[in-house]
């Protein structure tokens, strides 16, 4: 009896993981088709070659944006449009990077937690996102120039 009663939970568990695998991969197949067609997108219009980060931007439009190398070896941002594929290139050595970006909210807005930056378009200009958590537990996004760092807007107790 507890031979039966082992065999059941084990096929039972592998049950489980089976279908969770499932269920995430589902779960993740709109983002690896999205970034797979931004790096193709990037490879016609910029000549990337190689793609170091990803990021997806969902403001009044959504934006894909690529970081890497292009053919000539430099290292480039290139924001694609979700809508008609229209591409936005940067060298990066001439935008602010992820890392100062943070650095930047931070100071400003003093966060207790950063969750996340992103790349995209607002108004026809490349910006960050950076979001947060505040002292308070609510969510703010600090929105800055991706050339300049230059404060643009700030949205809190989200």
């Amino acid at each position: 009896m507890k031979k039966n009663i082992f065999i059941v939970s084990i096929v039972v568990m592998i049950a489980v993981i089976a279908f969770s695998i499932s269920v995430y991969q589902t779960a993740s197949n709109p983002l690896h088709k999205a970034e797979d067609e931004t790096f193709a997108v990037a490879k016609s219009s910029a000549g990337l070659t190689e793609v170091d980060d990803f990021y997806w931007y969902n403001g009044t439009e959504t934006y894909f944006t690529v970081t890497g190398t292009n053919q000539e070896g430099e290292a480039i941002v290139a924001i694609v449009a979700q809508d008609g594929g229209a591409t936005t290139v940067f060298n990066q050595a001439d935008v602010i990077t992820e890392s100062e970006a943070i650095q930047i909210t931070k100071q400003a807005a003093n966060p207790k937690e950063i969750l996340e930056a992103r790349i995209g378009m607002e108004k026809g200009k490349a910006i960050w996102e950076v979001a947060y958590k505040q002292e308070n537990g609510r969510l703010g996004y600090y929105v800055l120039s991706l050339e300049t760092g230059e404060w643009l807007k700030g949205i809190e107790n989200i």
